[in-house]
């Protein structure tokens, strides 16, 4: 098998892929094999389901990338550089959701908080209203936008019982090598 890309919004599938393999490979009890071979298959993929889980990152570096793309896209909004802003993000939307599928759900004291719920409603209103507004090239609309998404950030952190995660607008980008200059689109 050779895996060309390892790039961390595919690890999940990646270790999926190896764990169904792993299963696939095992032979079943109708070829054959008896009960104790029954239990050393199931120890063997237990076995091998933890080792995937130590491969897989965590929910916080994902949220590194999240706050990463959403830096960014706070920088490219206010050069106007509506493509670039548009870019970061769908890469910070797309990188919520990754995080998302590590950590479907967060225990709290008051019970389990469920986060793709939480996102869904966050995607339908405040993150949908700041796409509108970089479809829109609408500066102004654009930075009230990304504050209101900031406190639904916030909120989010303090239902997961971690306020100390507050976030704010940022006062420099995550990179120094992107220029937020827009270009011609033509032209290079």
């Amino acid at each position: 098998m050779v895996i060309k890309s390892l790039t961390a919004p595919h690890w999940p599938r990646v270790a999926l892929a190896a764990l169904l393999l792993a299963i696939s490979a095992a032979p079943s009890a109708s070829e054959g094999g008896d009960a104790g071979d029954l239990a050393q298959q199931i120890a063997a993929l237990k076995s091998a389901n933890e080792q995937l889980r130590h491969l897989i990152p965590s929910q916080s570096h994902a949220m590194m990338d999240v706050a990463y793309h959403f830096t960014n896209l706070w920088f490219a909004g206010q050069h106007r550089n509506w493509p670039l802003a548009q870019f970061y993000f769908n890469e910070a939307r797309n990188h919520i959701l990754w995080a998302i599928r590590l950590v479907p759900v967060r225990k709290t004291s008051g019970g389990e908080l469920h986060l793709q719920e939480m996102f869904d409603a966050f995607d339908k209103t405040l993150l949908a209203d700041l796409k509108k507004q970089i479809a829109e090239k609408n500066r102004a609309g654009f930075a009230a936008s990304y504050r209101a998404a900031l406190d639904g950030c916030n909120a989010c952190h303090t239902a997961a019982e971690k306020p100390y995660l507050h976030i704010v607008v940022p006062d420099k980008p995550e990179v120094h090598i992107v220029d937020f200059t827009p270009r011609d689109e033509g032209k290079r």
